[in-house]
């Protein structure tokens, strides 16, 4: 058990959430919080932030609420002046949103600018934010892209969009290019590029614009392309992200590392 703690303990350490309000985000914070991290709660549904605080509080960990919108500048300025000059240790940047399908030459400005916007501009304006904070004693930036920022997919029908595969594959540059310039800093980025998983709320658009038919022939596709030919459960995400969060992966930096069920293997 001490071996363990010292690999995986977050104790002494605290930790900002974006997105942690529900999906991967949630379990991502509840986790931290078992191994002994203080950890920020954000995210833009004040309800949502309360919920789990709540929930964490109660099972004997230490949390604080921070309401947020990643994709307003002065929303982000703000959350970093609740944080001050505290250092942080761990910033997980999970917010995101997936657009509805839609083929590219249909995909509308509004859309484009919304998702390239929350995921790749609000990944950004957190990261250049809370730098100082990691900077006084190092610590692990851990964000969020997708399998369908390393290569396209189109199974014959819209399953994704432009504008969610470019802000990832985005994502991905922006990580890579932190992790060069902080590594001697000892201030960590890497990725997690998750594949499809349930227990999130990407997929609402998608649920509300397509028939019962559509979706049956998404998910039976969406089972077909993965070589575990099923989704990952959202717990199953835990274990990479405090992987990355502790002191286990202190010589790890720059990486993107997929969550696919085998899918980036094909």
């Amino acid at each position: 058990m001490q071996l363990l703690d010292t690999l995986f303990g977050l104790h002494d350490r605290t930790a900002l959430v974006t997105g942690a309000g529900s999906g991967l985000g949630r379990v991502i914070a509840e986790g931290y919080a078992q191994v002994g991290a203080r950890v920020i709660c954000a995210d833009v549904v004040q309800d949502r932030v309360d919920e789990v605080v709540a929930a964490i509080v109660a099972a004997g960990g230490e949390a604080e609420p921070c309401l947020l919108d990643v994709w307003d500048e002065q929303s982000v300025a703000d959350a970093a002046a609740r944080v001050g000059d505290a250092p942080l240790d761990i910033l997980v940047n999970f917010a995101g949103v997936a657009t509805p399908p839609t083929l590219t030459h249909e995909l509308s400005t509004e859309d484009w600018q919304r998702g390239i916007g929350i995921s790749l501009t609000g990944t950004f304006w957190m990261t250049r934010a809370l730098l100082p904070n990691l900077r006084v004693r190092g610590g692990s930036i851990i964000n969020v892209a997708s399998i369908l920022g390393l290569g396209g997919y189109f199974p014959g029908f819209a399953a994704s969009s432009a504008d969610y595969a470019a802000a990832k594959a985005g994502v991905i540059g922006l990580t890579r290019q932190v992790a060069v310039e902080y590594a001697a800093e000892k201030v960590r980025a890497n990725v997690i590029a998750p594949g499809w998983h349930g227990g999130t709320r990407l997929g609402a658009g998608r649920r509300e614009r397509r028939t019962a038919e559509e979706e049956e022939r998404f998910y039976a596709e969406m089972h077909r392309r993965i070589p575990m030919q099923r989704r990952g459960e959202a717990q199953e995400i835990l274990g990479l992200a405090l992987y990355l969060a502790a002191p286990a992966s202190a010589y790890l930096t720059g990486q993107v590392i997929t969550q696919d069920g085998g899918w980036t293997a094909c």
